[in-house]
């Protein structure tokens, strides 16, 4: 009866968490733009630059940034991770998946970004201008800023 209760237990404690073991809450990404040399920012902090293999959880932010380009934004996509399945009835093991972001996996192993040329009205409007006035209305949520171009 005892040994039963032993292997009852330990099952139950290995089949905890699946999904955190065994995939985990992030995958490597090739990232890649066009051109390439773009710096890669993600979630606001910058990781690299263009082609780069970076490891993504699921709706990070990414932001691909080149000088004269457009900035482009790309949000990871993910989908449920089918390796929680095997936490059966375990609550303690959708939890702990759960709180790790191992329920998401990250869907694609490759992002390829086309980076367009900015305007020339736009273009280096900062460069050539000053910031005379910034306006902040936190009831509307509204930032107002004007540039004096130079």
């Amino acid at each position: 009866m005892k040994k039963l209760m032993v292997y009852s237990l330990s099952s139950l404690l290995l089949l905890t968490s699946c999904a955190t073991i065994l995939t985990g809450s992030s995958r490597k990404v090739l990232l890649e733009s066009n051109p390439t040399g773009a710096v890669v920012y993600v979630n606001g902090m910058e990781l690299g630059t263009t082609p780069a293999l970076i490891k993504l959880k699921a709706d990070d932010r990414l932001d691909f940034r080149l000088k004269d380009y457009k900035d482009k934004v790309v949000v990871v996509d993910s989908r449920f991770n089918l390796v929680a399945i095997i936490n059966g009835v375990s609550l303690v093991g959708w939890g702990i998946d759960a709180l790790t972001g191992s329920l998401r996996r990250v869907k694609t192993k490759y992002i390829k970004v086309d980076l367009d040329t900015q305007s020339l009205a736009v273009q280096g409007y900062l460069e050539k201008g000053r910031i005379s006035k910034v306006v902040i209305d936190e009831m509307s949520q509204v930032i107002e800023t004007t540039i004096v171009l130079e």
